[in-house]
């Protein structure tokens, strides 16, 4: 049986074998008009458990001895603690195409969507905030064209701690891969900002990069764990510093090779399809 919940709030018994996973109207509204959904619970607490164990074997990773192949590429990864988690480990493949988010991607970017970086990233006690940027140009239309979307970039946040106020928040603009109004982005503040101060381990966030984004202060004792993936459409090149090891690609799934074999060698931002 089908399950048809509201807006942006895919409960864990959606996930059920024999469920319908495919994407609901509701959710396509809501990724228009605001540019994001908060999936709550999408990930069951012994699947986080799980990635958690993960992330304790792999937050130790040499990211000197990681990236061996390519040094220079050190210097547009983030590392907080490490960048390339399936270089590091190829279990952490199963979050380029888990079943959660494979149908968000395939409506937003398309069948042949592809990957552009990744990070398994730590938002540490006394994180002093970051800046408001956007990884693509706003759109009028918020990157939908002739009834379908044609989103550049899409990145998905795999929630594995819960952020509750003051413990490094993500915040976003709703609806500003529309804008058409310049902002002064030096604010630490802007109007008509949403503030993720409720997140729970376990959910996911998947939002347009063309939305205004930033982290808030980690004023807590708290580290906040988030797997963070980026994705593009078949077009996409990867982000410099992200190529995939050979022995990865030889080492996950024919689609999640598929999906890291970039057309491009490097990353490009290229108009949305037919605009």
């Amino acid at each position: 049986m089908s399950h048809r919940l509201a807006p942006g709030r895919l409960g864990t018994d959606r996930w059920k074998d024999g469920d319908d996973l495919s994407i609901t109207q509701d959710q396509k509204f809501e990724f228009d008009v605001r540019g994001y959904l908060q999936m709550r619970g999408a990930l069951a607490e012994a699947e986080v458990a799980e990635y958690r164990g993960w992330v304790e074997e792999a937050k130790g990773t040499d990211v000197d001895v990681l990236n061996s192949d390519n040094p220079e590429g050190m210097q547009y990864q983030l590392n907080r603690p490490v960048s390339r988690m399936w270089d590091a480990d190829p279990r952490f493949a199963r979050f380029l195409d888990h079943p959660t988010v494979e149908p968000l991607l395939v409506e937003f970017l398309g069948e042949d969507y592809r990957h552009i970086d990744n990070d398994l990233y730590f938002t540490y006690p006394g994180f002093g905030g970051g800046r408001w940027h956007a990884g693509v140009r706003p759109h009028p239309t918020g990157h939908v064209v002739d009834g379908a979307f044609a989103c550049p970039m899409v990145k998905v946040f795999y929630c594995l701690t819960d952020v509750g106020p003051g413990e490094g928040e993500f915040v976003v603009v709703p609806g500003s891969h529309k804008a058409q109004f310049e902002i002064d982005l030096e604010r630490p503040d802007l109007p008509g900002q949403h503030v993720f101060d409720d997140v729970r381990a376990g959910d996911i966030i998947v939002f347009n990069e063309g939305l205004l984004h930033n982290g808030r202060p980690n004023r807590s004792e708290k580290t906040r764990q988030t797997i963070i993936v980026n994705f593009g459409r078949g077009d996409a090149g990867v982000w410099r510093g992200y190529k995939p090891k050979p022995e990865t690609l030889e080492a996950v799934s024919p689609r999640q090779r598929a999906i890291l074999s970039n057309a491009q060698a490097e990353w490009r931002e290229l108009d949305p399809v037919g605009a």
